[in-house]
């Protein structure tokens, strides 16, 4: 008998390198790393997250505010002294910074004319205005919806619709209500906002019988939105009570069904038709 080892044995006394798992010691280190990793992730992205808002918000000042007010301050010094050079530092530094006070005073002035007669005045020009009426006015009553005086609570309702299909929900804010011409039935008009932006969004029409009414307020609801569910509330009213379910089942089978159906009692056992 031959008793040398083949190098088929050879091979069955060698394990696997892909299938050996790392030590314990490895995977503890790599969870330690990875949850830190994770950590440092989650304390970074709220403060990029506002800076970038700021930065955003600060860009379009500068392009269509503050650049113009820099302009015109430079082109008024050169017009009363023509023969004085301008240093650069000033150019650079000193005339934005001068355009930014000047736009805070201007801000400021502005407030004293919101609840004036002035105010109203410029309101009912606009207002008639042939298409410049229609944005004026939707953007005039969007800025109403989100003004809010301390104590005075925002008469807005979140709820949660079935969107992009059925099966999902998304948050979403009723801004009017209507009534359908043949039914009478109450249509909302919800505004959906994307997600971090929450200016973008879709307009949907939706019955109210439809529609579950959320139990965050309109602040949790944005701030959810802009954190992509980060700093969702632990709790949330995502299914309707068992009362509603069943008078709007009742509701749409008296709609649908045919005049002469005849549902069966509750208590009864249904049969089945062969």
């Amino acid at each position: 008998m031959n008793d040398k080892p083949t190098a088929i044995d050879g091979l069955q006394g060698v394990s696997d390198p892909q299938v050996e798992s790392p030590p314990p010691v490895l995977r503890r280190i790599w969870r330690g790393i990875r949850g830190r990793l994770v950590g440092g992730l989650l304390f970074l992205l709220p403060i990029l997250v506002t800076l970038w808002a700021i930065v955003w918000l600060y860009s379009n000042l500068e392009t269509y505010l503050i650049d113009p007010l820099a302009r015109l301050i430079i082109w008024k010094i050169r017009g009363a002294e023509p023969g004085v050079e301008l240093p650069p530092w000033f150019e650079k530094y000193v005339a934005p910074l001068i355009a930014v006070l000047i736009a805070l005073l201007l801000l400021y002035g502005l407030g004293f004319l919101v609840h004036t007669r002035l105010r109203r005045a410029f309101d009912w020009v606009l207002l008639r205005v042939p298409l410049i009426s229609i944005i004026y006015n939707g953007v005039r009553k969007v800025v109403q919806a989100i003004d809010r005086k301390p104590g005075e609570q925002r008469p807005q309702r979140v709820v949660l619709v079935a969107f992009p299909h059925p099966g999902m929900r998304v948050p979403g804010f009723v801004t009017a209500t209507c009534r359908d011409v043949e039914t009478q039935r109450v249509i909302l008009c919800v505004y959906v906002p994307t997600t971090p932006v929450p200016t973008s969004g879709y307009l949907l029409l939706v019955p109210e019988d439809e529609v579950t009414d959320l139990n965050w307020t309109s602040e949790q609801a944005l701030q959810v939105i802009i954190s992509a569910g980060l700093t969702a509330p632990p709790a949330i009213a995502y299914f309707k009570t068992n009362a509603a379910e069943s008078s709007f089942a009742a509701a749409s089978a008296q709609v649908f069904a045919p005049p002469d159906a005849q549902l069966p009692h509750p208590n009864l056992p249904h049969r089945e038709k062969f």
